[in-house]
């Protein structure tokens, strides 16, 4: 059982990375680092988030964080806007190259679980899912 789950996991890792770097060369995303697609991927679950909420979701320092969101914005993924009500306060937002990629990743994990429920029986599917949200709720607590 251990072996075959290193290797579901091994397996899974490599190829969602084949998928992310071949959707990311046909869009312009191959020079983005693994933590800046980290960062995309957190501003667009979060909504235009403040640095602090931002450092939070990314389990980072809010310095960090700083850092690497002007390196976004010089690259022309992210915006950062001051808060008119609290002048300490910056959001960041996605741009359209910013939302293209977000779009991109999305796809394509659409398809991979597609293509993961098209091996599978309705039966399998619905196992599968069980056992899955399970995992994700012992991460997300742990």
């Amino acid at each position: 059982m251990e072996k075959i789950l290193l290797e579901f996991i091994n397996t899974l890792d490599l190829s969602l990375k084949q998928q992310q770097k071949e959707a990311g060369s046909t869009l312009g995303f191959s020079k983005l680092t693994v933590h800046q697609l980290q960062y995309l991927d957190a501003i667009n679950d979060l909504e235009n988030p403040t640095i602090t909420e931002l450092a939070k979701k990314l389990h980072i320092t809010k310095a960090s964080v700083t850092v690497g969101v002007n390196k976004l914005i010089k690259m022309g993924f992210v915006s950062k806007t001051q808060s008119k009500a609290d002048k300490r306060v910056f959001r960041v937002s996605l741009k359209e190259s910013g939302r293209r990629f977000a779009a991109a990743k999305n796809q394509a994990l659409q398809d991979y679980g597609k293509f993961i429920r098209s091996v599978l029986s309705k039966e399998e599917a619905k196992q599968f899912e069980s056992i899955l949200t399970k995992l994700v709720d012992l991460f997300q607590t742990s």
